[in-house]
């Protein structure tokens, strides 16, 4: 066979491959497209809430600069150098709508770096620094330039710190002059540090992203802690700290604030590492491989189709042949069970004319009762083959209309029940049963029931019954509750010894249930149930 013969022979063969080939390149390039789009989203995303950020954290650096201010402020228009006292009090209004509260110190130092007095919104020398030398808390470069600072109209801010007081602190310093401009040292605000990075964290849709913040290139700053090298004081840790979360440093997209002369670097990134979903090219180059093998099945399938085409249709044939005489078996099966159920039905009517013909024989009353029970519990069995007979699958019973009938017969048959008690009947119509559940199920009503009509509402004038049947999946609730005397209680529900109570009991069993009673203003019985299966 030459070339030109295997190519008019396998020719729809590589007319398939080529559109197989051609579908796998759309295939990876709809999913390069996919994971582009999703990249974008991620993006997007992280600088959105970058930028949020760093609005926030500005707002942030105003307060402060508006606190500081307004003690540089208060100290400069005075007539006379305030007191402890005086600035307290200026303090404690200034922050009277900032949630600093404790978290703010004021120190005034004179020109030996001597502390003369610090103050918080609420107390004077908390941390009793009155007397105490500068060189002993800072090294010996800030102390030189705070001696310079002094001389200077400005306010500088130094790193943050750590403070022996338990929380971290951005430290800034400005001249503190007289009313005659001499020098007399410098006030030295410490600002909690807590209080600007919270701004980052206000945003409760931002609880997918972590912040990192860097001061100077060199240290990193939490709520609660300076991590510069230095001693650390707090207790508290920040939860949310960066370094909780194993976030590669590739994974932060920064941006720098200028804090009064400080370099106040802001990092955010995703809590968790958005990884691309590699299952999905996995899954899709799968299904799309399956697609190629069952292409190449499917089409040497149609080359056969020629040679099948006779068999196919005998095949067809016979199996339109045997599907007729099936359908015409079910058929012929559907009545004999509509029979059988006709049947049963009428010999237990029979049984029941018969107990009937046997009760008026009698006259002793608890035999007459016994026969009128038994009746009753016969006539609600024969309802639930009557319902099959008249339902189309012959399988199952409409609970609904069972239940209304059920409640029916009951109240035309008993005696002295001339009066019509306010019925509630709540049943999803959709809810079906089978004829192994719906008898023992009919069975309890029926005690339920009867129960209701000869004792509860014997001397009611305004008697009440209500029927819930609830479906949860599988599982079933029965709720029967009347407005009647209910139990008496001397008797013990779990050991009653009556025979409706025990049979009852039987048959919450065999549903496969339980039954649980409680009188309140009503007597309510529960029984939870999940039927049996055919």
């Amino acid at each position: 066979m030459n070339k030109y013969s295997l190519l008019i022979k396998f020719k729809f063969h590589i007319l398939l491959l080529f559109f197989l080939i051609s579908g796998g390149f759309l295939i990876q390039n709809l999913l390069s497209s996919f994971y582009s789009s999703k990249q974008k989203e991620y993006d997007k995303e992280l600088i959105k809430v970058q930028e949020e950020t760093v609005l926030r954290i500005e707002t942030g650096i105003n307060v402060y600069s508006t606190v500081v201010s307004s003690l540089k402020s208060f100290v400069q228009n005075r007539d006379e150098f305030p007191n402890d006292i005086q600035m307290q009090g200026f303090l404690s209004e200034l922050i009277e709508n900032i949630d600093f509260k404790d978290s703010i110190a004021v120190s005034f130092i004179d020109t030996n770096q001597i502390f003369q007095y610090t103050v918080t919104p609420f107390q004077i020398d908390p941390f009793n620094l009155q007397g105490l030398d500068v060189s002993k808390l800072r090294p010996d470069a800030e102390v030189q330039k705070l001696n310079k600072l002094m001389y200077q109209d400005n306010i500088s801010l130094f790193a943050p710190i750590n403070l022996q007081e338990g929380w971290a602190a951005f430290p800034f310093n400005f001249s503190a002059k007289n009313s005659s401009g001499d020098v007399l040292g410098y006030i030295a605000p410490v600002l909690n540090v807590k209080y600007l990075l919270d701004y980052s964290y206000q945003n409760k849709n931002d609880t997918n992203f972590i912040h990192r913040f860097i001061i100077e290139d060199s240290f990193d700053l939490s709520r609660e802690v300076v991590y510069d090298d230095t001693k650390i004081f707090n207790s508290k840790r920040d939860p949310e700290y960066y370094t909780n979360f194993s976030v590669p440093e590739s994974e932060f997209i920064y941006s720098s604030i200028d804090f009064y002369g400080l370099k106040l670097k802001i990092g955010t990134a995703y809590k968790k590492v958005q990884k691309s979903n590699y299952s999905i090219v996995f899954f899709a180059f799968l299904w799309y491989g399956l697609i190629c093998i069952l292409s190449f099945i499917t089409l040497n399938q149609l080359l056969k189709n020629k040679q099948l085409n006779k068999k196919m249709r005998a095949a067809n044939i016979a199996i339109i042949y045997k599907n007729n005489k099936l359908s015409e078996n079910f058929e012929n099966i559907q009545t004999l069970l509509k029979e059988v159920h006709h049947r049963v039905k009428n010999n237990m009517q029979i049984i029941s004319s018969l107990l009937n013909l046997q009760r008026n024989s009698i006259e002793d009353k608890a035999i007459i009762d016994a026969i009128d029970t038994s009746k009753s519990r016969i006539q609600s069995m024969a309802l639930v083959h009557q319902k099959l007979y008249g339902s189309g699958s012959l399988a199952s019973v409409n609970t609904l209309e069972y239940v209304k009938q059920l409640v029916e017969n009951i109240e035309n048959t008993i005696e002295g029940s001339d009066f019509k008690p306010l019925k509630t009947i709540e049943i999803n119509k959709e809810i079906t049963l089978n004829m192994d559940t719906i008898l023992p199920l009919g069975l309890i009503l029926n005690e339920l029931i009867t129960n209701s009509y000869k004792y509860a509402f014997k001397f009611n004038f305004n008697p009440k019954l209500t029927i819930s049947i609830l479906k949860t999946n599988q599982n079933y609730k029965l709720v029967y509750t009347d407005n009647g005397k209910g139990i008496p209680d001397n008797m013990d529900f779990e050991n009653s010894g009556t025979l409706g109570l025990e049979l009852i009991k039987i048959l919450s069993d065999q549903l496969q249930g339980n039954v649980s009673y409680e009188k309140t203003d009503l007597s309510t019985f529960t029984i939870n149930f999940i039927g049996v299966k055919n």
